[in-house]
Order: C-alpha cells, then structure tokens, then sequence
C-alpha cells in the first residue's frame, strides 16, 4: 500500500460533520468490505500484497464468516462515525476513531489497518490503546511486538529512513486502479491453480473410465466361474477328501482358491464370483455414465473458472472443490449432488436424473428451486428456507446453472419458483407454478 495515497485516503475520511461507517465484514479470508456513508471500499491485508481499492464489479463471498474478530467488528464498528483518520507518521498504518452513541452512553475505539509486510494486520484498540480484537493473534514468541486481546499494543518504530512518496494521482482513481493491479496478479495465477486442480480430477477419472472392463469380457468370465463350480459340483463324489491346491477335471486345470478349505467350498467360491462379474457386467454401463456425467461436470467447471473476471467468482466456484467439514456432509455431497456457496447461501445442482431426483427430495418446501426454461437442464436449488435471498444470489445461481448446461443458447430465460410449487411428475419431469423469470446472456 503506497504511503501517500494512504494519507489521503485518511484526509478524505477525516470530515465534518464525520462520515458514517454503516458496516465492515470479511467476503474472503483477508479481504473487508467497508460501507462508509453508501460507498464500498474493499481492504486486503493479504500478507504482502495488502492494498485499499474500489471496483464497479460486485464482488460476493462464498461464505459467512462468524469468528469472533467478525463478531467483535459488528459489535464496535456498525453505524458509528468516523471521527478521526490518521497516519501513523511513516509507517503504514491507518488509524480510524470510532464512535457509538446510544442512549445510555457513548464510546470510542480504534480500528487500527496495518500494511507492514509481515505485520499486516486489522486490530480493535480501546481509547487506552489496549486490544480488543484482531485478525492475527501473535504472542511474544511470535513477535516482539505482542497483539493479544486484553493486552496493550506496542506502537511499531518509525523506518530509519524517511521513505520515498510516490504520487499516484487523484484518490478514487488509484482505489481503482489498485484493485486492477490485484486483479491482474492474482487471478491467473489462482485460476492456473485450479485449473490444475480440476485438470487433475479429470485426468483421474478418465483413467477410471478407461480402466473399466469390456462388458463382454465381463459375462465370458462370469460364465467361465460358473462353468468351474458346476463341474466341480458334478464330480464332487469322486473326491471326499480332497486337500490338494490343484485339480484337473475333464481336461481343465483348476487351481482352487487361497481361501477355499474344500472342494465344495471352492464351488461356492465360483458361483459366488461368477454372480458379481454377471451383476458387473450388467452395471457397467452406469459406472461408465456415471464417469462420463463426472468428466463433463469438471470440465464445465473448468471452463467457467478459466472465463471468471472476479476473484470472489473464482472462490464460488472454489468452493465446490473444498473439503466437507464433516463425514456426514461429504458422504451426502459424494452421493447426490455437486454444492457451491454464494454469500454464505448453499446451492446446488444436479448432474443427471438420479441426482435431480434426489435434489428434489431434499429440498424443503421454502427453498428456491430454478431450471433453464424450454431445454433439457440441471435443477438447482437455492437452500434458503424462508430466509429472503438477494437477486444477486438468484442470478449468480443461474449463471451457475447456465453453465452445467449443455445445449443452452446465448440469451436464454431461467424459471424459479419455491419447491413447494414444483410437483414431479415422471422421473425429474416436473410441473411448476407461480414461477419467475430471470433473463441473462451466457458469458
């Protein structure tokens, strides 16, 4: 974060009467949204990277953060004002003076930013410059300069030497302009990341797919166990003792199983597995789709990662890589549908019949559900109960449907409604009422 532009940001949020800070929450790990008087401002105190900027692109979250430094945000920081900005002299640190009224009494705090490298840093202070809260705990093994809740903060030294100012223009065009600069270092290589991720999977499971055994091949050597226990079986009687690894009846050589401990048992052995090659041979077509349906997922998902503009589009569509945080959540998501996370809102797609089927058992009756009008598509739902969900939400969900879908024209028209009002009638055909229509352009 340039040293200049860094106090005129502090000179411009240093008026009177002062100016209102609405809000301030995380959309990304190390990325805030801050609402000052309507306009949004975006802080990332990205270790190294850290900048302030404004963009015309809405950028959302895949999820809602609820730490405890988010919560303590909320608690000191909503709809107070701004009554002091300043600049640490030389060193990178923005601080913002707080103050709350309400009718019993007011209060100050001090919401310390801090673009200092290795520092980098967001801090609640208190008037006597003791820590409420952080977005990095350090202890004294940690630094010499302690942030820990309850413990005063050390001020951080002046640089030895008076830093070079380098004049980056007006204020809100070099906000812009950061956010362009960070833009264009992180999202290629982010989306190369991914990339590779995804390439990965797919790889994996064409390996799978080719791997799979010929159908045919299947069926001759499930009636080729079956033919060696029924000859077993047939001459039996003529070895009641039999102890030997090896046997030859009627010109073929069977050699009995590790685990068989008699002839009948060798029998059993070969009905047994003569039963799962047939029931193999029978399914391997769906084990084939089913690789086939995965395949085509991933390599829809690659394309919309390789096309997104944003990085908070790129962390939604992350999010479907993510590990589950439970067994439970990643057994339900490995055997019915494919989920990603907008603001925080779980939505989900199906990627073939079965899938649909399932979606649409789950769904409660107050979720959204949204399908591509007059093609063959993936049902989405949008798990939001009765919770109102913003029209962001709902476009970004058909966006993201849009691309899953094969045959989807340029201009094309999404239908949702709530579950409730989708009745299936035939497989995942579904009849539906008192729906709407989102009109969007396929990227």
């Amino acid at each position: 974060m340039n040293l200049l532009t860094l106090r005129k940001f502090a000179h411009y949020l240093k008026q009177t009467p002062p100016l209102k800070l609405r809000s301030i929450y995380r959309i990304a790990d190390n990325l805030f949204k801050i609402d000052i008087n309507g306009d949004l401002f975006f802080v990332d105190l990205s270790k190294g990277k850290s900048t302030i900027f404004i963009t015309q692109e809405t950028l959302l979250c895949s999820k809602v953060y609820q730490a405890p430094f988010d919560k303590s945000l909320q608690k000191y920081c909503f709809n107070s004002w701004i009554v002091d900005a300043k600049v640490d002299g030389n060193n990178r640190i923005l601080q913002l003076v707080l103050e709350t009224k309400n009718s019993y009494k007011t209060s100050q705090v001090v919401l310390q930013a801090e673009f200092t490298g290795k520092n980098t840093n967001l801090i609640l202070l208190d008037s006597k410059n003791i820590v409420l809260d952080a977005l990095r705990h350090l202890t004294k093994e940690q630094s010499f300069r302690e942030v820990r809740i309850t413990k005063p903060l050390l001020p951080l030294p002046q640089p030895t030497n008076t830093p070079m100012l380098k004049e980056e223009g007006e204020l809100f065009a070099t906000l812009e302009n950061n956010f362009k600069i960070l833009k264009a270092k992180d999202l290629q290589a982010k989306i190369a990341k991914s990339s590779a991720q995804i390439t990965q999977k797919i790889t994996q499971l064409q390996y799978h797919l080719e791997s799979l055994e010929d159908r045919s091949t299947l069926e001759n050597n499930a009636k080729k166990e079956a033919y060696l226990g029924q000859l077993i079986l047939q001459n039996l009687y003529l070895y009641p003792d039999f102890k030997e690894r090896e046997i030859c009846l009627e010109n073929e050589k069977i050699l009995l199983p590790l685990q068989a401990h008699s002839l009948s048992h060798t029998a059993q052995i070969f009905f047994e597995n003569s039963k799962k090659l047939a029931k193999k041979a029978k399914n391997i077509h769906l084990q084939t789709r089913n690789l086939e349906e995965k395949i085509f997922f991933y390599q829809k998902l690659l394309q919309m990662i390789q096309n997104v503009t944003n990085l908070n589009d790129l962390q939604i569509l992350d999010s479907n890589l993510q590990k589950k945080s439970n067994i439970k959540e990643a057994k339900q998501k490995q055997k019915f549908f494919e989920s990603f996370f907008i603001e925080g809102v779980k939505v989900s797609i199906g990627k073939n019949e079965k899938e649909n089927i399932a979606l649409l058992k789950v769904a409660k009756a107050e979720d959204i559900w949204l399908h591509i009008r007059g093609i063959p598509s993936s049902h989405c739902i949008i798990h939001c109960g009765k919770a109102k969900i913003s029209d962001i939400i709902l476009r970004k969900a058909a966006q993201i449907l849009a691309g899953f879908t094969r045959d989807c024209d340029e201009n094309y028209a999404v239908d949702y409604t709530k579950r409730k009002f989708v009745k299936i009638t035939l497989g995942a055909n579904v009849v539906y009422a008192k729906a709407q229509t989102i009109q969007l352009k396929k990227d």
